[in-house]
């Protein structure tokens, strides 16, 4: 079952005069298995919104339910928690045991598995992040480079076996190669476990990569759902709402201005460079 979001309010500091409207009547579902970008200008809601998909703020107005269970429900909360695994910014601040195994460990051994399955999901998690056991599990963690925490994080909660992995911005302060090696190995675990991937990025070239489907929330509420061809392909709407385009669909559209037919779904580099073969083929 999917997770099921239905007319969604919440506002910071209800009822007094600096009372704040974060999300306002959002209704979106997200499917079993996919990759779901959520973009959107500073403000907009998207913080707000993932953090009630594990139950960690819940709905002014409206249900968020998560396989059936509603998290505004204490005893199904509790239960749709061990769903949803929420990876926040910077996550390698969030390490803290003294070895990197220890680290992992921690989520499983508070879910009282035996040591036995708790070994097999360290070793496990590590392998799925590209951490080997034998080189990493015994380093201490602030031995690790950037990249490395934050994957040895990420396998922190992957270890709990979560249905849905919901991360805030996850390649916030990588450089170009962390970047591109942490979504690839995130587009790797979808494929690998079946787990849906809910990610929220300000850059619209990593998502152009990787999602599946886009939200566009604009002062907390939905102002687009589609797929990264539908979405890419109207770079107007994007600039309404205060969000850049990929730079190969921003290239399109100055292609487009100088009068080349360039189709509204090259938005990435893979149909760009299909664009570009087919046009030499013609010449």
């Amino acid at each position: 079952m999917p997770i099921v979001i239905k007319n969604l309010t919440y506002s910071y500091k209800t009822g007094g005069p600096l009372s704040n409207s974060a999300l306002s009547d959002v209704t979106l579902t997200i499917r079993e298995g996919e990759f779901l970008g959520i973009i959107g200008h500073t403000g907009s809601g998207k913080s707000t919104l993932v953090q009630h998909l594990n139950g960690l703020l819940q709905p002014e107005t409206g249900s968020v339910c998560v396989d059936g269970l509603d998290m505004a429900d204490k005893k199904q909360r509790l239960l749709g928690r061990k769903l949803v695994g929420l990876v926040f910014q910077y996550p390698e601040y969030q390490l803290f045991e003294e070895t990197v195994a220890k680290d992992v460990a921690f989520g499983p051994r508070n879910l009282g598995l035996d040591e036995g399955e708790i070994a097999l999901r360290v070793c496990d998690a590590l392998l799925t992040v590209g951490l080997k056991p034998e080189l990493f599990a015994e380093k201490i963690p602030f031995e690790l480079s950037g990249g490395e925490k934050r994957r040895a994080a990420i396998a922190g909660i992957l270890a709990m076996r979560p249905k849905y992995l919901v991360l805030d911005e996850p390649m916030a302060g990588l450089d170009p190669s962390g970047r591109h090696e942490i979504l690839d190995m995130l587009d790797g675990l979808r494929e690998k476990t079946g787990c849906a991937v809910v990610m929220v990025s300000h850059s619209m070239d990593d998502m152009a990569r990787v999602a599946q489907r886009i939200v566009v929330l604009n002062k907390g509420a939905v102002a687009y759902i589609g797929t990264p061809r539908e979405l890419f392909g109207q770079s107007e709407a994007l600039t309404r709402v205060g969000l850049d385009v990929p730079q190969i669909a921003a290239l399109a559209q100055a292609m487009r201005d100088k009068g080349i037919d360039v189709p509204l779904d090259v938005y990435d580099q893979e149909s760009m460079l299909r664009f570009l073969r087919g046009r030499r083929k013609h010449v």
